[in-house]
């Protein structure tokens, strides 16, 4: 009787726990597109990046950003070794999109994974709000095709999308082609 009992309660609670688990997935998942994606940006050795420092034009129209040096004792342990903001755009002038990052690119000299990300950046009354949505790039000698992509929703205070590369261990991200592109999002009603 209370195997029975036990059990029942096993399954109730592992159901409830999957049913917030695809809730919890939905807040942070990026909604279909309705239609293909349209170019809005193309980024060239022209644009200003934001940050200056380890950022070097690359010939074949892209860049190098370098990081090296050691994590100090004071950063935290999920700190990465360098942050860089590498370009920062108004956001979409539709009030809902989907906005894609896309960009081939390279990790070199490096023993850990390079984050890409695309966020919103959102400055109101409290301060700074960022959320990211991101791609990994592992070591590797040859050029890949990403993409990054980011659901846009205009609310009150504007917003700027922007593309930051993380370091979490010395090395070099070479990347090339970035263009921004929109698409709207899909209609599930």
């Amino acid at each position: 009787m209370f195997d029975d009992l036990f059990k029942n309660l096993q399954d109730a609670v592992a159901s409830k726990v999957q049913e917030a688990a695809k809730e919890i997935e939905k807040l942070f998942s990026v909604p279909e597109t309705e239609e293909p994606f349209i170019p809005i940006y193309r980024f060239t050795v022209n644009d200003p990046t934001l940050e200056k420092d380890g950022i070097t034009p690359l010939g074949q129209g892209g860049w190098r950003i370098e990081a090296y040096g050691n994590k100090s004792d004071f950063l935290a342990i999920n700190e990465p070794l360098r942050k860089t903001v590498l370009f920062e755009v108004a956001e979409p002038t539709v009030s809902e999109c989907i906005l894609a990052c896309r960009f081939q690119a390279r990790a070199l000299k490096t023993k850990d994974n390079i984050t890409v990300k695309l966020g919103r950046s959102e400055k109101s009354q409290l301060g700074t709000t960022i959320r990211y949505w991101s791609t990994s790039i592992s070591p590797n000698e040859n050029f890949h095709t990403f993409e990054v992509r980011a659901h846009f929703k205009k609310n009150s205070n504007p917003a700027k999308a922007q593309i930051e590369i993380e370091f979490e261990s010395n090395g070099m991200l070479e990347i090339k082609n970035i263009e921004l592109l929109q698409a709207s999002v899909k209609n599930n009603s």
